[in-house]
C-alpha cells in the first residue's frame, strides 16, 4: 500500500461523492416537505439550551472510549500509540465517513496510524475489522433485547427481517474468520506472492486481537460503553425537547438508526437516518413534527457538528 492519503480533494469532489450528497438531500428535502416545518420550529423553541450542550459533551466522550478501544487492541499487537492520538485519528475517520461513502474513514484512520508510527496500514486494518465485528455483535445483541421489550412477540415484521439478516450475516463472518484460520496455509499457497505480508499483517492482527483473554473483556466493555453513550446523547437531546422516552425506545432508535450509518449509499447515513428516527418514533406515537425536531437536533450533533469540528481538526491537524 502507498502513502497516498485517501482523503484529498479529487476524493471529496468525485462523482460518487457528489451523486451520495445529491442523493442525501433529496431525502431531506422529501423529509421536511411532508412535514409542516411551522411546527417543527415551534418545538424547537422549547429547546433546553444546557441539556443539549450536555448532549453534544455525551457525544464527543465517546470518541475518547473508541479510541482507547483501538489502543487496547493495538496493544495486542505491539503496536504503541498515545490515546490522545488515536481518539483524534477516530474522529478524523469519522469525519471523512461523513463526506465520503463507503466507509473510507477505516482506510484513511490506518493511513493516519501509519504516518504516525509507521504501522502497517494492513495489521492497522485487522484490528478495525475486530472492532467492526464487536459493535455488530453488541448492536444486535442491544436491538434484540429493546425491541423485545418494546414489541414483545409482535416484532414489526421489516425489524424482525433486519435483524435475521443482521445475525445471518455476523454467523457468515465469523464462519468466514475460522476457515480464515483453519485454512491458513493453504490460501498463503494461492495468493501472488506480493499479497503474502498484507495477508499475514491481517490475519494476525486479528486472531492475536481475539486470542486475547484481557483485550477481549476490555474491547467488549468499552464497545458497550460507547454504545450507552451515542443512546446517552439521543436521551438527552429528548430531554431538551422535553420529550420523555423509556430507555428502551431510545437505545431501539440509536441503534436502528446506526444500521443504516453502515449502508454505502449516502455519507454517515444522511437523509436515510433523519427518515428512520421520524419513522421508528412515529411508531412509538410521537408526532411527526416533534419527532422531525429531534432528528435534526440529534444529527446536528452526530453529523453536522462532527463535518464543521472535522474539518477544523483536519486543517490544523499535523497528522493528516
Amino acid at each position: 500500500m502507498n502513502n497516498k492519503t485517501p482523503l484529498d480533494f479529487r476524493t471529496l469532489l468525485n462523482k460518487k461523492t457528489i451523486f451520495s450528497f445529491i442523493v442525501s438531500f433529496s431525502i431531506l428535502y422529501l423529509l421536511i416537505k411532508n412535514v409542516d416545518f411551522n411546527d417543527v420550529i415551534v418545538v424547537t423553541k422549547n429547546l433546553n439550551l444546557p441539556i443539549y450542550i450536555l448532549a453534544i459533551v455525551v457525544h464527543y466522550s465517546s470518541f475518547y472510549i473508541r479510541g482507547l478501544r483501538w489502543k487496547k487492541l493495538l496493544n495486542t499487537i505491539q503496536i504503541r500509540a498515545s490515546t490522545s492520538a488515536l481518539t483524534e485519528m477516530v474522529f478524523l475517520s469519522w469525519f471523512a465517513n461523513s463526506i465520503v461513502p463507503a466507509k473510507i474513514g477505516d482506510v484513511y484512520r490506518s493511513y493516519l496510524l501509519k504516518r504516525y508510527n509507521s504501522a502497517p496500514i494492513s495489521t492497522s486494518l485487522g484490528t478495525i475489522v475486530v472492532e467492526r465485528i464487536f459493535d455488530i455483535t453488541v448492536l444486535l445483541i442491544l436491538l434484540s433485547v429493546s425491541g423485545a421489550i418494546l414489541f414483545k412477540d409482535k416484532i414489526p415484521g421489516q425489524i424482525l427481517q433486519s435483524l435475521e439478516v443482521g445475525y445471518i450475516l455476523l454467523g457468515l463472518l465469523i464462519f468466514g474468520l475460522v476457515l480464515l484460520k483453519v485454512f491458513k496455509n493453504n490460501i498463503m499457497q494461492i495468493i501472488p506472492n506480493k499479497f503474502v505480508i498484507i495477508f499475514e499483517n491481517l490475519h494476525k492482527s486479528v486472531y492475536d486481537s481475539f486470542s486475547n483473554p484481557n483485550t477481549f473483556v476490555n474491547v467488549s466493555i468499552l464497545t458497550v460503553i460507547s454504545w450507552f453513550l451515542e443512546s446517552g446523547r439521543f436521551l438527552l437531546v429528548t430531554k431538551a425537547l422535553g420529550v420523555d422516552l423509556s430507555l428502551p425506545v431510545i437505545i431501539f432508535v440509536v441503534l436502528a438508526a446506526s444500521v443504516l450509518t453502515a449502508i454505502p449509499l449516502t455519507p454517515a447515513g444522511l437523509g436515510a437516518v433523519e427518515v428512520s428516527i421520524v419513522g421508528i418514533l412515529a411508531i412509538m406515537g410521537i408526532d411527526t413534527a416533534v419527532g422531525t425536531s429531534i432528528a435534526l437536533l440529534d444529527r446536528l450533533i452526530s453529523y453536522w457538528s462532527v463535518l464543521v469540528v472535522g474539518a477544523v481538526v483536519y486543517v490544523i491537524s499535523d497528522r493528516t
